[in-house]
């Protein structure tokens, strides 16, 4: 097995049972056991926090909340949350700025942006659940000399953008002959799009015939396909070793967006890539649990994090099938109050069994993001979510 980072908990008497659950290197291991010990971590995590930030000892006093109160997984529900678009005009830390280790922002899809503080257990552990995963799924291959296809910025000194760090890190799970990235700086300060020589980057990587890893946002990945397509560029077949892992969404290019059958069939027919080999990932600088998907293309929950749904007039909790807020809670975060986050993304829950890869814990979909756009394609719109739960 792989040796990864031993990492240490800011209070290993206040946060011991935090510290046991994020130890936990297979990532999808279930049962009451485990239950029982998310329910202790989280106890200990909402305590840490409440002792150190005055806005989440408000809220919770505001709510009347206390972590006694969670005697079993319905509780959780209870836990007050904090919506994801707040860390975009707030910053409420809980920790010493002297134990400030990075401060990461989102994307920035609506203009406005998410700037997150990590203390390095809350930065590793993160990181480290993203080790653990890429080992459950067989893509850490140390002794895999590897091609890679960055679809993310070219990194800049200095880069805060969650999206550009998250895609450096995954480089690391096979060791790299050439790693090229699809925005390329300019050297004014700004990233252009690099369509041609991804063209042939490509030819140049499937003729070294190492595996290569496409990494990043599926948006450019589609527009290299599509430009291959109507330049007549023969199709290439890359190593059967190669692996496409896309995140970060399509963003402002939701109007071009295939659907994930579509895409993964484009890249077989196209870069000789299976869709076994792509895969999508899901997570944010506001909550950086990674959610990967497993071999039938489903986000399964880890032992590190549970998720519901909201009903989005009610924001009462939704059983399987229903579509609503997506809602995350999770006891690993010791730098800033983000135990229970309610997301802008709507999604729909399913139970393990819709599933049966052998991953036993639920999955999600996602279904669009609330609110209104100008570009109806870019985002859906409660109401219109409400319509499709009543068909």
């Amino acid at each position: 097995m792989a040796k990864f980072e031993k990492l240490t908990v800011p209070d290993p008497a206040e946060l011991s049972h935090v510290q046991e659950i994020c130890d936990i290197r297979e990532p999808y291991r279930h049962g009451e056991d485990m239950n029982e010990l998310f329910l202790q971590a989280m106890r200990e995590i909402i305590e840490w926090h409440y002792s150190r930030n005055t806005f989440y000892r408000n809220l919770l006093d505001r709510e009347q909340f206390s972590p006694d109160q969670l005697l079993s997984m319905e509780d959780i529900y209870r836990i007050p949350f904090i919506h994801a678009n707040f860390f975009k005009t707030h910053e409420i830390p809980s920790i010493d700025s002297r134990d400030v280790e990075i401060t990461l922002t989102s994307s920035g899809t609506m203009g406005q942006k998410s700037q997150m503080i990590f203390d390095h257990w809350s930065i590793a552990s993160g990181r480290r659940m993203v080790d653990f995963i890429y080992e459950h799924f067989g893509w850490h291959n140390p002794d895999l000399e590897t091609n890679y296809l960055v679809s993310n910025y070219e990194p800049e000194e200095g880069s805060t953008r969650g999206t550009t760090n998250t895609s450096k890190f995954l480089t690391k799970y096979a060791p790299a002959r050439h790693i090229n990235y699809v925005l390329r700086l300019t050297g004014e300060g700004s990233h252009e799009f690099d369509l041609f020589g991804c063209i042939e980057i490509l030819k140049k990587y499937e003729a070294e015939g190492l595996p290569v890893r496409i990494i990043g946002f599926p948006s450019f990945v589609y527009f290299i396909l599509e430009r291959m397509k109507n330049l007549g560029v023969d199709n290439f077949k890359l190593s059967d070793e190669s692996l496409i892992f896309f995140a970060g969404g399509w963003k402002g290019y939701a109007d071009k967006q295939l659907s994930k059958p579509e895409l993964y069939k484009r890249v077989g027919e196209q870069l000789g890539i299976p869709a076994i080999r792509c895969r999508d990932g899901f997570g944010s600088v506001e909550h950086s649990v990674p959610y990967v998907e497993c071999d039938r293309h489903h986000m399964h929950i880890p032992v590190w994090s549970r998720a519901f749904i909201r009903n989005v007039k009610t924001l009462e909790v939704l059983g399987f099938g229903k579509p609503g807020y997506l809602c995350f809670v999770t006891p690993y975060i010791t730098s800033v109050p983000a135990v229970s986050v309610m997301m802008g993304d709507l999604a729909i829950m399913h139970s393990a069994e819709e599933c049966g890869c052998g991953i036993h814990t639920p999955w999600f979909e996602i279904a669009g993001r609330a609110g209104i756009s100008k570009n109806k394609s870019c985002a859906v719109s409660a109401a219109e979510l409400l319509k499709k739960e009543s068909v």
